[in-house]
């Protein structure tokens, strides 16, 4: 390591006063340890001479980087070129070559996500990220490495899960027709029974079409169950990387512990200047740099209520909680409670996580730090996450829907639910041409759509719930508030909570929404027998944690996954989040759906 006192201003590019230097100095041990103990590998390529004049972080690889012969580190690595690096992570020469023509083209200060993965050594699949630095810099073109072998492997087994469902949907049921040609009969056969005028041929024909129906209903609900033992949610997570696993590269043993502790040790002056010491002055410029260049956002939290966003539109700000920080980087279409989990969760284990920042898909690598806290970078995206079982999940629920059929057996009765059993059957075409879309190319090609609150409260209205039952929807003043939404999810969201509370007993359950701040709030209460404490508590760990579990289902055409992907359709929206309570006075339960107003 080379042990040597660099001023401020030297590290920085611009005077730094004295008042001013603690903070630079909490600035620059972060930019260090974060860039020294990062699970990517970082490096600075020379374009005119191949050479990479510096490499860091690296614990995702650190078996690869073994090979490398950097004893001594920092400036000695320029003895290495990007050629020795690729050939060193068993890249093909193809791949190389398609990446150093897209160096040649960057310009300076554009970044560049290489969207097709490498193959790498053992199987890895990689993604890198390129910046060409400003003037007078411009010749120098920085990197980002990343395995991306477990968002890949996930993107699979979406696509095998929605393959396998569409299997099954496509098998003869007791040796007539296939489950998804059966539903499709019935959505067909909608037109038809709106068209009868004869009372008698309408009962028959709403009698066959619920008995398809049921038939359908089961056999889909069974499949949910089976897909649950076989498909669980964890498999995308690494459980390969040691929490405390180092990178190689020996130029990363500069000692940076607790910062506030360390300041006394590395503060010093030059002349008169604000400088540190004891440090490796050439790493500690070149984490400076590569943070200030790239696009990735990169944050560290030494201890608990300290967190520093390093770069970004947030950068070089601090916060005392998570909350505030997601807030901050403005988290979106997936919940704040969904990233504030991932966060917390990096002083104990290395993790991944998949959500929205500032209108962007990103991916987001964390890991514990080396001598506490956590710390985390968030890269831009190339796929998109979806939820199969959840629109699987949704797709039998419009199957209820259809259950009106087996009351419908007059042409009044026909005026009376037409709307409704329309608007099911278009839905239902919606999800099986999703369904197939994700098997045959790993994304869910539905647009999103203006809908309003209004709209979503129709629905529930127009819920068929029994002639015991009581279903109050009030009136609120967000009717007219807009969202943009996955067209018809949050209407069956807010059926499927709904139906869910009558099915459980109750006998009343009112529905109402509200502005609360700067936040649209939907409070559901019933009157129904409630959960015990440690049922409640079973419930809450399947929602945070996203775990599905069959064995809180509490009917025989139940899957115990209603809750589940209400939450996850739910933490699309911006800050939105489902919380689940005991109901006033506890009786019943109460749930509230909140989520960020427009604008």
């Amino acid at each position: 390591m080379l042990d040597t006192a660099i001023k401020l201003k030297d590290v920085i590019n611009r005077d730094v006063v004295a008042d001013e230097a603690g903070h630079v100095v909490d600035y620059l041990l972060a930019c260090l340890t974060h860039i020294t103990n990062a699970r990517p590998l970082f490096g600075v390529l020379n374009t005119a001479t191949d050479a990479l004049e510096w490499t860091a972080g690296g614990a995702d690889f650190h078996d690869v980087l073994k090979q490398f012969d950097l004893e001594g580190g920092g400036s000695d690595a320029n003895s290495m070129t990007l050629a020795d690096l690729f050939a060193c992570f068993e890249i093909s020469e193809t791949e190389y070559s398609v990446v150093q023509d897209q160096v040649q083209v960057l310009s300076p200060g554009a970044a560049l996500t290489l969207l097709q993965p490498m193959r790498g050594a053992e199987g890895r699949f990689l993604r890198m990220v390129l910046r060409r630095r400003s003037e007078p810099n411009d010749d120098q073109v920085q990197f980002s490495l990343l395995d991306i072998t477990p968002f890949q492997t996930s993107a699979k087994r979406t696509q095998d899960m929605a393959n396998e469902l569409l299997a099954e949907l496509d098998q003869t049921l007791d040796s007539e027709q296939a489950a998804s040609d059966l539903l499709l009969s019935v959505v067909d056969g909608l037109d038809r029974l709106f068209g009868l005028k004869n009372d008698a041929e309408i009962a028959a024909m709403a009698k066959d079409l619920s008995a398809k129906v049921t038939r359908v209903a089961e056999r889909m609900v069974a499949m949910l169950q089976e897909f649950e033992g076989r498909f669980d949610t964890s498999h995308w997570q690494p459980d390969d990387l040691n929490p405390s696993l180092r990178p190689i590269i020996p130029v990363h043993a500069a000692p940076v512990r607790e910062w506030a502790d360390f300041h006394s040790v590395v503060m010093t002056q030059i002349d008169g200047f604000p400088a540190v010491q004891g440090l490796d002055a050439f790493s500690l410029k070149q984490s400076y740099d590569f943070v200030q260049n790239d696009v990735n956002a990169m944050v560290i939290s030494p201890r608990a209520g300290c967190i520093f966003m390093l770069n970004g539109a947030a950068g070089g700000q601090e916060f005392s909680s998570i909350e505030d920080f997601v807030r901050a980087i403005e988290v979106e279409e997936n919940s704040t409670s969904t990233a504030v989990d991932f966060f917390a969760s990096l002083t104990t284990k290395p993790a991944l996580g998949l959500f929205s920042m500032a209108g962007q898909n990103v991916e987001a690598w964390g890991r514990p730090g080396l001598y506490g806290g956590w710390q985390a970078m968030l890269a831009p995206s190339t796929g998109h996450g979806v939820d199969v079982r959840g629109l699987f999940h949704g797709l039998k629920n419009l199957l209820l829907h259809l259950q009106v059929l087996y009351v419908v057996g007059t042409v009044s009765d026909i005026d009376q639910v037409r709307e409704g059993l329309t608007d099911a059957g278009q839905k239902i075409r919606q999800r099986l041409n999703s369904l197939r879309n994700i098997a045959r190319t790993g994304r869910r090609a539905t647009p999103m759509a203006k809908e309003t609150v209004g709209q979503w409260l129709e629905s529930v209205r127009h819920l068929n719930v029994g002639a015991d039952a009581a279903l109050l929807v009030e009136q609120s003043g967000v009717d007219e508030v807009t969202f943009m939404a996955s067209p018809g999810v949050m209407e069956d969201t807010l059926e499927e909570v709904v139906r869910n509370a009558f099915q459980h007993g109750a006998g009343r359950v009112t529905v109402a929404a509200m502005a609360h701040g700067d936040h649209l709030c939907i409070n559901i209460q019933d009157d129904g027998r409630g959960m015990t404490e440690k049922k409640l508590k079973q419930v809450r760990h399947v929602i945070n944690s996203g775990d599905y579990d069959a064995r809180l289902s509490t009917r025989e055409d139940g899957t115990g996954n209603g809750l589940l992907a209400a939450a996850i359709a739910v933490s699309h929206f911006v800050d939105g989040r489902l919380n689940i309570n005991h109901g006033p006075s506890g009786q019943g339960v109460e749930i509230e759906i909140s989520m960020k107003l427009p604008g």
